[in-house]
């Protein structure tokens, strides 16, 4: 091990960036990267304020092998990783880890551990991450504006976060307190009517959504989730219906138009279908949206429709516009 490794190693136990190094010794960062990289290496007068530093003797940074925090484990990357899993783990210590790994890997020498804790390394960023996201959701509703949208819109997050988790009862039962605690809501009929679809239960998601459009008719989550619902047991008519008046409602409701256009066809609609979808893509042009890709979805589904050949979907076509829902 040379002296640009023992930098690079001792740097990322010291958590410090390269730029944070370059400023505690009057360098660049694209200096301590060139010595990491071992196109340079540092002038010698630099040795006693490298090694202070670190906490290091001079004679050290040319060893062969620096002892690790905790020498126990099977490599340096190893014990980032260990420290990233810990439940005091911090960004700072997964952004360490993830460079460690990502360069062996990268150089094509990595070893059976090394993959493992990468994937290990994202699993538990993924659990760390869900539960931050559960926790900004929670306190969207607890503390937000709940004439806002985007209110309506963290009880819907919520609840399918919660469902990805596996946690689909918890978010029913946190809708139904909701629900109990408001009856008079039509909001909190509508997100505890989408925690019910989301678990099968539809019969009672379709009575939850009735006696929301009978709080407020003409409030498009309430018209929209209750049209999304109808179609599903089959009450083709009330489903347009709510779609319509959403859309009347708000202009800006172009999923209403897909779930309609995916109704006719369901129903064998074909012409009706076609019509919708060329609704929506004069409704895409007109609202300035790259034709392109968004308009990509509805041009396959029109093809589709009209029986005529088509090429293999891309990812982009088989969804409709992320933007535009």
């Amino acid at each position: 091990m040379t002296i640009n490794d023992n930098i690079r190693k001792l740097r990322q136990l010291k958590h410090l960036s390269q730029e944070a190094l370059g400023e505690l010794l009057g360098v660049s960062g694209q200096a301590v990267s060139k010595w990491e990289q071992a196109i340079t290496s540092p002038d010698i007068s630099l040795l006693p304020a490298l090694a202070g530093v670190f906490g290091v003797t001079i004679d050290s940074l040319f060893q062969d092998a620096i002892a690790r925090r905790y020498p126990g484990y099977g490599s340096e990357r190893s014990e980032l990783v260990a420290f990233y899993t810990d439940e005091n783990g911090t960004e700072k210590d997964f952004r360490l880890a993830a460079e460690a790994l990502g360069e062996v890997i990268l150089n094509g020498k990595a070893s059976t551990e090394d993959y493992v804790n990468y994937g290990l390394l994202y699993h538990v960023r993924s659990r760390r991450d869900s539960q931050m996201a559960l926790r900004y959701y929670r306190l969207a509703i607890a503390e937000g504006d709940r004439s806002s949208l985007f209110w309506m819109s963290a009880h819907q997050q919520l609840t399918k976060l919660l469902d990805e988790l596996g946690r689909l009862e918890e978010a029913v039962e946190e809708q139904k307190k909701w629900r109990d605690a408001q009856p008079d809501c039509a909001w909190a009929r509508v997100a505890y009517a989408y925690a019910l679809e989301r678990a099968g239960r539809l019969e009672e998601a379709c009575a939850e959504a009735k006696e929301a459009l009978r709080l407020d008719a003409e409030d498009i989550n309430v018209l929209t989730m209750a049209g999304d619902l109808f179609s599903q047991t089959g009450e083709c008519e009330k489903a347009l219906s709510c779609w319509d008046r959403a859309y009347a409602n708000d202009s800006t409701q172009i999923s209403c138009l897909f779930s309609k256009a995916e109704l006719y066809a369901s129903m064998g609609r074909t012409e009706d279908a076609i019509g919708q979808y060329e609704e929506i893509l004069a409704w895409l042009e007109a609202h300035g949206y790259n034709m392109e890709l968004e308009g990509a979805h509805p041009r396959r589904r029109i093809q589709e429709l009209r029986g005529e050949g088509c090429v293999p979907h891309s990812v982009q076509e088989i969804f409709p516009p992320i933007q535009a829902i």
